[in-house]
């Protein structure tokens, strides 16, 4: 029998096309790389690789394996996060995901009221702008926004919709002609998102309307860019449940209906089968639908803040 490792490192050699950047890929040393293939070759009693001058080249023998390398390496991966599914249930941790704006704002007093209730439950918080695979097991729950709802597989509720508007500093708007809507944005200083939030509708929506001439910089999440528009560097996009809540923002026009966001609650089926993970996202989910007026950009300020500090 050969081991698992070693089926690992090939995938990752046909992958790269070299033992060398398997190694960097898989945090080994290339001669490490190179001896395991050697091992796996013994044991299957098959050449795997021939190499020349650009790489490592699979055999024909090792083309016909490769599919069957792959089905195993997503059987492990199964058999790896349903028993970390596992052991969160039996000692009641719940591992859950969302962008750092809604980890900060919501998840933490959704988990608080729900610990009132459910005190044996515990929660692992991973903050994240990236998409954590929910069927590799690498959170139980995630919160997702975004205009398609990827994983064919996937459990997921339904949230209302998140307005987005344009917002500046007060001392923005002393010093500039603040515009009135997205036909007034020619010549304002606008900060834009970088990759991620970038390829939202919502950024999109609003960048066809600015002139490249016309960006200051870019922001890598909605706290960082909150923070520039505060700064006064420029006119940047917000949810409207964040900008809503700074004093030293305002808004330059009212959200529109095109500039929204959908956005749920998932899991994986595997997760959802758990009786804790269940419990959470209805709860989570009847939650959020009552800030309905948050979300979509009905209060001013004053509101919002009172809002929040009731949830």
């Amino acid at each position: 029998m050969f081991d698992w490792n070693d089926l690992r490192i090939f995938l990752a050699i046909a992958h790269s096309g070299s033992a060398l950047a398997a190694a960097k890929e898989l945090n080994l040393n290339q001669t490490t790389v190179t001896r395991r293939m050697d091992a796996l070759e013994h044991a299957l009693g098959v050449g795997l690789f021939f190499r020349d001058a650009r790489g490592s080249h699979l055999t024909p023998e090792a083309e016909v394996l490769l599919t069957h390398a792959r089905q195993v390496e997503a059987a492990v991966l199964r058999v790896d996060g349903e028993a970390g599914r596992l052991k969160r249930n039996i000692s009641g941790v719940i591992r859950i995901t969302a962008p750092e704006v809604i980890m900060a704002m919501f998840v933490g007093p959704l988990t608080l009221r729900f610990r009132r209730q459910h005190p044996e439950v515990r929660f692992d918080y991973i903050s994240a702008e990236h998409r954590l695979d929910l069927a590799k097991g690498e959170a139980d729950i995630a919160f997702r926004a975004g205009g398609v709802l990827e994983g064919d597989t996937l459990i997921s509720i339904g949230l209302p919709d998140v307005y987005w508007a344009a917002y500046c500093s007060h001392g923005y708007a002393a010093t500039h002609a603040a515009p009135n809507g997205l036909a007034q944005m020619a010549g304002q200083r606008v900060i834009g998102y970088g990759p991620g939030i970038s390829q939202m509708s919502v950024s999109k929506i609003f960048m066809a309307q600015i002139d490249a001439a016309d960006i200051v910089g870019t922001s890598n999440s909605v706290p960082n860019m909150a923070g520039m528009i505060k700064a006064g560097l420029g006119i940047g996009i917000l949810p409207c449940l964040s900008g809503d809540l700074f004093p030293e923002l305002q808004r330059c026009f009212a959200p529109l209906p095109e500039m929204s966001t959908a956005w749920w609650i998932v899991a994986a089926p595997e997760a959802h089968n758990l009786a804790p993970v269940r419990r959470f996202m209805g709860f989570a989910a009847e939650a959020l639908r009552s800030l309905r007026p948050l979300l979509q950009g009905e209060l001013d300020h004053k509101a919002a803040v009172a809002v929040m500090a009731a949830f």
